[in-house]
């Protein structure tokens, strides 16, 4: 397929060989990641455009039913972190997993046998392969190599009131927010309430759609690649569980002032980068009232010991009775 945008006019190629000249009165390009639309955008001046690929790849593995029934929890993602990479599990309609392995290529390409990948599950992921099984883990291994994910921006996503880029085309994003459908039917209907909004005059709508979505799409590619660090490393940091503890019950306390960035960004129309925002601000004072709780709980204790001092002589065991007691631990 060939477009030229500026014309609204594509050359199609039809299975049978054929060519036909279409022409349209708007074109939406909606043809993925790897867009041919977007292709010609390429040869207009002041287009912006980076494509970026994370040097960690991802595997597929399936996880059969036990005895016909789901062989784990089924409403819940499971994540298996292991700072570096990573496995997750979700559940699919036929009662199997889909287990996903997102690893460094490197690592990927080290495993060169089956007795290597039980060697490796036994070191990382010991209780998955009971539910997997050896001879299905071998098999799914080696089935395809690790794909690749990639990350795109552009701007503007329109050619004049001519041509509109939605969806991967306009702003692909690795699956780590689980936000990459998301996004694109949120195109659809940002898109058309801007249509309604400007009464379908496509040289006001263009402009408007991109300078609406823009900065959204940006914000949740930013959000897509931080979240891949955070489900493979931060859930194992203690201060981090700490942290999430503290959002939840400040959310329940206060729900319309205090909002999570997940239930933000998943469960409403919050603009992206709005939620952004709103996330660092609240990081920013939550940290503050925590280091505030803390230095308040700090000069009490130190006000409490000078106030009423405990009797030293009491803490303090003899030097001759603690080299008493070690003598008398057996060598």
């Amino acid at each position: 397929m060939k477009t030229d945008p500026q014309l609204a006019s594509l050359l199609l190629e039809r299975l049978d060989g054929s060519k036909a000249q279409v022409q349209a009165d708007l074109i939406v390009g909606c043809d993925g990641a790897f867009s041919a639309v977007r292709k010609q955008f390429l040869r207009r001046t002041r287009f912006n455009y980076s494509q970026t690929y994370i040097p960690h790849g991802y595997m597929e593995l399936t996880m059969p039913p036990d005895n016909g029934e789901f062989a784990m929890k089924p409403n819940y993602l499971h994540i298996w972190p292991r700072n570096t990479f990573m496995m997750i599990a979700l559940p699919n309609l036929n009662k199997t997993f889909t287990c996903t392995l997102f690893m460094p290529f490197e690592d990927f390409e080290k495993i060169t046998t089956g007795d290597k990948v039980i060697e490796f599950f036994q070191n990382y992921f010991p209780d998955a392969i009971p539910l997997i099984g050896d001879d299905t883990l071998k098999r799914d291994y080696f089935r395809l190599p690790a794909q690749a994910m990639v990350s795109v921006k552009c701007s503007p996503y329109h050619i004049d009131d001519k041509c509109v880029l939605m969806g991967d085309a306009a702003h692909a994003v690795v699956p780590f927010y689980g936000q990459g459908m998301n996004a694109g039917f949120e195109d659809c209907i940002v898109f058309d309430e801007i249509l309604d909004q400007f009464n379908e005059d496509f040289c006001a709508v263009l402009p408007e759609f991109s300078r609406v979505r823009v900065p959204d799409d940006h914000a949740i590619a930013d959000l897509a690649m931080y979240n891949y660090v955070e489900m493979r490393a931060h859930v194992n940091s203690k201060w981090f569980l700490f942290r999430k503890h503290v959002d939840n019950l400040l959310h329940l306390i206060m729900p319309k002032t205090i909002i999570p960035l997940y239930t933000m960004v998943t469960f409403s129309r919050t603009r992206y980068h709005k939620a952004v925002e709103r996330w660092h601000w609240q990081e920013k004072v939550i940290n503050r009232g925590l280091v505030l709780g803390a230095a308040v709980a700090a000069c009490g204790g130190v006000y409490l010991l000078v106030k009423n001092p405990p009797n030293i002589s009491k803490l303090v065991i003899r030097t001759e009775e603690i080299w008493s007691m070690l003598s008398a631990l057996p060598e």
